[in-house]
């Protein structure tokens, strides 16, 4: 019975240092570069001037492979795969040392259209991911949770829900305009 429960010991360590291995493996085949920048904003708030803190962390990830037709050689030439790029800006409200929200950026679609959310120091910009052509400005507002957008037909509100980030608007008749944009796994 010693024997068995010492084989199966003996197994699960196995296992455990195998899977070790391949996590090791998995984060040196990427080449990876992150960079970090800090700024401070001044907002208005109830009459008088209070500092925020935003800091912007860049990643950028990108598998390092060879031509699989090369496989097996010494010398294989290196293909270059897509660079996966993420952003995280993190926002301090208040005076603690401490960063209140985070938001990373994404990409989202709408009517078949793929958008890029780029963040800037008061907030973001939506652009066509295609032609890179700025379409929106969305701005923090004191609610952390709503920006204040504004595009060059209309200005409204949006927000993040569900993975979306959700746009209201009235249009010219006082009619309620809602629009989804899904979130893009790209």
């Amino acid at each position: 019975m010693k024997f068995k429960i010492f084989a199966l010991a003996l197994v699960a360590f196995v296992g455990m240092q195998a899977q070790e291995k391949k996590e090791e493996t998995d984060k040196t085949n990427k080449d990876k570069m992150v960079v970090t920048k800090t700024k401070i904003i001044n907002v208005m708030e109830n009459g008088e001037m209070v500092q925020k803190k935003v800091m912007i962390k860049t990643t950028k990830e990108q598998k390092i492979k060879t031509d699989p037709s090369y496989e097996g050689t010494i010398n294989a030439p290196r293909v270059f795969p897509a660079t996966k790029v993420s952003k995280v800006i993190y926002i301090d409200n208040d005076e603690d040392p401490f960063y209140d929200s985070q938001s990373e950026l994404t990409f989202y679609q709408h009517d078949g259209k793929t958008y890029a959310f780029n963040p800037t120091d008061t907030g973001f910009e939506i652009s066509e991911k295609e032609s890179n052509e700025t379409l929106a400005n969305a701005r923090f507002s004191n609610n952390a949770d709503v920006y204040l957008l504004e595009t060059g037909d209309y200005s409204g509100i949006g927000y993040f829900r569900n993975g979306m980030f959700v746009i209201e608007y009235y249009d010219d008749d006082g009619t309620l305009i809602v629009k989804k944009f899904n979130d893009s796994k790209l």
